[in-house]
């Protein structure tokens, strides 16, 4: 590789402290966890490439069976929800002029999906990027005043109304010493907005609630993927 080829990093993260749903990525989710899953699908995507960043052993004992690279978080990085630089301090000690982030916690992702995501924002020079997902509905202001339909509107048809795009929460493309120095991913004026299409692959396990539906949904699955 040439001295002024771009690299490119592609990583997750984790941590036990998640208040909403203590330790998800780490306890048994069906015959596995959430963190196995996202670690198989790092090493497939991203190769020698891939990295895992977490605080305690647990994650630097998976990403070895995983053979892929793991990176150390800082006991105060996981402890804390903002600013996202210092969340993600650990970035300051990996070598990539650009990062892509998977979230761990979308056990449905597909690798396909997150390859075409990669080659996509590659494609595009290597302008920043993020996931979204198009939403035909009815939508309000926190003070209830419509959003993408006039208020005189009589006949409800979601097949009609303006469709708005919504945050994915599942890629992120950026660049890494934009970050550092601005202190966020990008300008929300010249991001990237890649849709994606199956809306499937976007059940986010985010409380106790998601983790109980995601792992009977992916339970479900397996079972229908092997006869059972």
């Amino acid at each position: 590789m040439s001295q002024t080829a771009k690299t490119v990093g592609i990583y997750s993260y984790g941590r036990k402290q998640s208040q909403r749903c203590p330790n998800k990525v780490l306890r048994p989710f069906g015959e596995t966890t959430l963190c196995d899953i996202m670690m198989a699908k790092l090493k497939e995507v991203g190769g020698e490439n891939a990295f895992y960043a977490g605080h305690e052993d647990e994650f630097g004992e998976k990403a070895e069976a995983h053979k892929i690279k793991f990176v150390k978080r800082s006991e105060n990085s996981v402890l804390i929800d903002a600013p996202i630089t210092e969340c993600q301090e650990f970035l300051r000690r990996v070598d990539y002029d650009y990062l892509l982030i998977v979230n761990t916690c979308l056990p449905f992702l597909k690798t396909t999906t997150i390859k075409e995501f990669l080659k996509d924002a590659i494609a595009h020079d290597y302008q920043p990027a993020v996931a979204v997902s198009k939403t035909s509905n009815y939508f309000f202001s926190g003070d209830g005043v419509p959003i993408n339909f006039p208020a005189s509107i009589k006949t409800l048809n979601t097949k009609t109304v303006a469709p708005l795009l919504e945050l994915a929460n599942a890629l992120y493309f950026f660049n890494r010493e934009y970050f550092f120095e601005n202190g966020r991913y990008w300008d929300w004026q010249s991001v990237r907005l890649i849709e994606l299409k199956d809306k499937s692959e976007l059940l986010d396990v985010d409380t106790e609630n998601d983790f109980t539906i995601a792992q009977k949904v992916w339970q479900a699955t397996r079972s229908m993927v092997q006869g059972e």
